[in-house]
């Protein structure tokens, strides 16, 4: 299966949007302590050497997550690390640097405006990506308990978000919709 998902890459192009010295930030969800419901550290490091061999230099990068539940082990990029060496992931695993793209607790990133929302009029993505050449969504198939399927989009559209930016996108801080009279941050 390895094999195969390099054989995409190429079928894609994606050797074509790397430029020598790019920084590539590699999206992944490295999973849930006590889960095992993520792609193996093995399909992360052959995208990482192919990047590596493109010229590229990659990084890893996940974001902070919202304090969900009593148990929540990725709210701050110190729980993040633990949980995620726990899977397996590593910078020695990964042949590179593994990054919490919007810091210790959620608040590095980049304000994006959006003039051309209904509802939301701005976001906030983790800075580490949002300065990254390029971004390539190692993404897997899975669902969701308040909602049907996620995959590559909610990779990308949750995933990328620093924790202002997931609190914005849940319609937390909507002047119209808001959830709350307090902001959650």
């Amino acid at each position: 299966l390895v094999a195969k998902m390099l054989t995409v890459f190429e079928a894609a192009e994606l050797q074509n949007t790397i430029a020598p010295s790019d920084v590539v930030a590699i999206k992944v969800h490295m999973g849930e302590y006590n889960n095992t419901a993520y792609l193996r550290p093995v399909y992360v490091r052959a995208l990482v050497d192919k990047v590596k061999e493109l010229g590229g230099d990659p990084l890893v990068v996940d974001t902070t997550t919202l304090p969900y539940t009593p148990f929540a082990a990725r709210t701050t990029a110190l729980d993040h690390l633990n949980t995620i060496h726990r899977n397996g992931f590593t910078p020695a695993t990964l042949g590179c640097p593994i990054i919490i793209g919007d810091g210790f607790l959620g608040a590095d990133d980049v304000r994006i405006d959006l003039p051309e929302g209904f509802i939301l009029k701005e976001q906030y993505v983790a800075s580490a990506i949002a300065m990254a050449d390029s971004m390539i969504a190692l993404t897997h198939f899975k669902g969701h308990p308040m909602g049907v399927y996620g995959g590559a989009i909610k990779n990308v559209g949750v995933g990328c978000a620093s924790r202002r930016g997931k609190y914005n996108l849940h319609v937390g801080l909507h002047q119209k919709y808001n959830l709350s009279e307090k902001p959650f941050y």
